[in-house]
């Protein structure tokens, strides 16, 4: 009977609602109970952070030292007050407008609390000191070169060019004492075997007189005009490239008998790899083979476009050319077999010149079957004909041979007496 009562009473719905408030307010009176029991309360390593800056700068003045840079602060307080005192969420302000000398500051300093905590409410007791000493130094500066030196060198079939860098010195604010163990500043790069231009802002480090790096701590006390140094160094292909010639072939010289030699036969050139990759000859000038006789030798400048350097260094190339396997014919051209075209109405013109002695080029089975008959010399008279005696230029033409035969040289002349009508 007993059981069957308890049963009844234990899975009514009235006991399972009476059953959960009151476990719910066990649960809350306990909680209440955890989080407003008062506690004791250490943060330690609460950073100092310092205010107005600038306004110290301003008047000439830097921080060379500060005691301690972090402080220990202890509370007594509700424990939900206490899990929201961290050295993260506080923080100790100095501010430092009211510095206008050098010398030893001792300054106090506000505790910074967390959003919904204040001084009174955050229950603290004691603090590790009551001030901050700060040494107020008058602020001097130093300018210093900055070395880029590079020693990785470049990859097969490239150079690198020197260290182009900016700014090429760095000015150094920080007590005259510390700047003159200052000399200069110094980029390191750890690169190797470069393929490409290598473009970076680097980070630098400054060195003493002895060339050793100054102590980290050092430069903490220390301020820059620049951050980072922009590098770059120039990595270029450079290969061989060959020198040659073009030719005007004729009068005997074709290309099967033409032979020419270039002293020096190439040289080597840098520039970009996509400028350089197809680049493979140079072409030093256009030779007439028909203005000599047998081999003649030139000197030319080595042209070059802008973009690619010479690294090899030759400036001038001698070029001697040969013409094999021909003969020379010497002739005489007598006076009806001169003329000149471009005769206009209104003038006359008398040829004064009664021959012109020509030299004709070609293989020597060719040569022995033309005769003064094959050969005319013709001049041209110019647009705007002046009167008087004229010595005009003029060129050798073959007729009635079926042969690669011409005359050479340029010299040839007609001279005319040109009169009106």
């Amino acid at each position: 009977m007993i059981r069957k009562t308890l049963n009844k009473i234990f899975s009514s719905k009235l006991f399972f609602i009476t059953f959960s408030l009151l476990v719910s307010i066990a649960l809350w009176m306990y909680v209440e109970i955890t989080e407003n029991q008062t506690v004791q309360h250490q943060v330690t390593g609460i950073p100092v952070v310092l205010i107005n800056e600038e306004i110290l700068n301003d008047r000439n003045l830097l921080i060379t030292d500060m005691r301690p840079d972090t402080v220990t602060l202890d509370f007594e307080c509700p424990r939900s007050v206490a899990s929201k005192l961290t050295n993260n969420s506080l923080s100790a302000v100095i501010d430092l407008s009211t510095i206008t000398e050098r010398g030893y500051a001792p300054l106090t300093y506000e505790i910074n609390y967390p959003q919904g905590i204040d001084e009174k409410s955050s229950g603290m007791t004691t603090r590790s000191v009551s001030r901050i000493q700060l040494y107020i130094d008058r602020m001097s500066q130093k300018t210093v070169p900055v070395d880029v030196p590079y020693t990785g060198g470049a990859a097969e079939g490239f150079i690198c060019d020197l260290p182009e860098f900016s700014p090429q010195d760095i000015t150094v604010f920080g007590p005259a004492e510390m700047l003159a163990e200052i000399e200069s500043a110094k980029v390191q790069i750890n690169r190797e075997n470069l393929s490409t231009t290598f473009s970076e802002d680097m980070p630098f480090i400054m060195l003493d007189r002895d060339g050793s790096e100054i102590d980290a701590e050092l430069l903490t006390k220390l301020t820059f005009s620049d951050d980072s140094i922009h590098v770059t160094i120039p990595v270029r292909m450079y290969k061989e490239v060959t020198l040659m010639v073009d030719f005007i072939y004729g009068s005997g010289a074709t290309q099967q008998n033409t032979n020419y030699y270039c002293d020096p036969p190439s040289i080597t050139i840098a520039g970009d790899p996509e400028d350089l990759r197809d680049f493979n000859s140079i072409s030093l000038s256009t030779i007439d083979l028909t203005r000599f006789e047998y081999s003649d030798t030139n000197v030319f400048p080595i042209p070059l476009p802008n973009h690619f350097t010479n690294i090899s260094g030759e400036k001038d190339a001698q070029v001697l050319v040969e013409v094999l396997g021909v003969g020379i014919k010497y002739l005489t051209v007598l006076s009806p077999s001169l003329h000149v075209t471009g005769e206009q109405p209104g003038y006359i013109v008398d040829i004064r010149t009664q021959s012109v002695d020509v030299r004709i080029r070609g293989r020597q089975e060719d040569l022995d079957n033309i005769t003064e008959a094959n050969l005319t010399v013709v001049a041209a008279l110019p647009a705007e004909i002046g009167l008087g005696t004229q010595r005009l230029s003029a060129r050798v033409n073959i007729y009635g041979i079926d042969a690669d035969v011409g005359a050479i040289g340029v010299n040839y002349y007609i001279t005319v007496n040109i009169q009106r009508e």
